[in-house]
């Protein structure tokens, strides 16, 4: 194998080696950055449907109280729940992909109804009242997700219309007959706020940007190894290839009388140097023996 290809593969070897190295590290990177981003865009969904079910709470419905009176029940202007939901999910129509979903162990509306997983994560903020929020990647109808949830805590207020059935306001028994979202106790958790982000949608941006940053890469290093590839050849490889025939020629003793210069100051030009030194006392030696 000649050097001049030896070199040409050890450079090619080198930059398939950088180019993975460097779409692996984008990657990777990207995609905590995404990963960040979806939950960051999740809490605001979560925080914002968490905002409008207070509003509801403490402006709307004593408002609508005082103009529809105490025996009347409209969940759009005066249940939290409700009024949260529709909120979030008209801002998640302009978020592609995001979803919500209000998950009660023992809902009123039977939409609202937690699944397995989403029942364990209501239990996991039940049972840590310290913990505020909780997220992480669940799998749902054999699709990966992430998640923020935060608890749904039952304060005394919310026990007029969620404590006992008996005592609760005529408008919301006529209404929602069922036994469901009654009984709750004071400061326990009773639901959860939660925004789905499909893992495969935040991970197609990582996949997008890999592939363009890889395809960069590799024109940035074609263009650096023909760069490169053209001074070696001219700098290194030619050099030495012409030494080699002339150290040939020498040692065959023709061509005596041409002179070997390679104007440069480095190894090349020290060893063409050597060689012409060798020219020179070999033409000396000849001229010797011919006397």
């Amino acid at each position: 194998m000649s050097i001049k290809l030896k070199i040409n593969l050890s450079f090619m070897i080198l930059g398939i080696l950088s180019v993975v190295a460097v779409a692996s590290f984008n990657y990777y990177e990207t995609r905590k950055e995404v990963i960040s981003n979806a939950f960051e865009q999740a809490e605001l969904i979560n925080n914002f449907a968490l905002a409008a079910r207070t509003y509801t709470v403490k402006t709307m419905r004593p408002l609508a109280l005082k103009v529809a009176g105490p025996k009347q029940f409209h969940p759009e202007i005066m249940g939290g729940f409700f009024v949260a939901r529709a909120i979030a999910e008209n801002f998640s129509e302009n978020q592609p992909g995001y979803s919500f979903k209000q998950a009660t162990i023992n809902p009123v509306n039977i939409e609202n109804r937690a699944d397995i997983e989403e029942e364990i994560i209501i239990a996991k903020l039940s049972g840590n009242p310290e913990l505020t929020m909780d997220q992480g990647i669940l799998e749902k109808n054999y699709q990966r997700y992430f998640y923020i949830a935060k608890p749904v805590v039952a304060k005394k207020g919310c026990l007029k219309c969620h404590g006992d059935p008996a005592k609760a306001p005529y408008g919301r028994r006529t209404r929602y007959p069922g036994s469901g979202g009654y009984n709750y106790k004071e400061n326990s958790v009773i639901a959860a706020f939660i925004t789905y982000v499909p893992v495969e949608s935040a991970l197609s941006e990582i996949k997008m940007s890999t592939f363009k940053l890889a395809g960069t890469t590799i024109a940035i290093f074609f263009v650096i190894f023909i760069v490169i590839w053209l001074l070696i050849d001219k700098i290194v490889t030619k050099p030495i290839v012409n030494l080699t025939r002339f150290a040939d020629e020498i040692s065959r003793g023709q061509k005596l009388e041409n002179k070997l210069s390679f104007r440069s100051e480095d190894e090349i030009g020290v060893l063409y140097q050597s060689f012409d030194r060798l020219r020179q006392s070999v033409v000396k030696l000849m001229s010797l023996i011919k006397k």
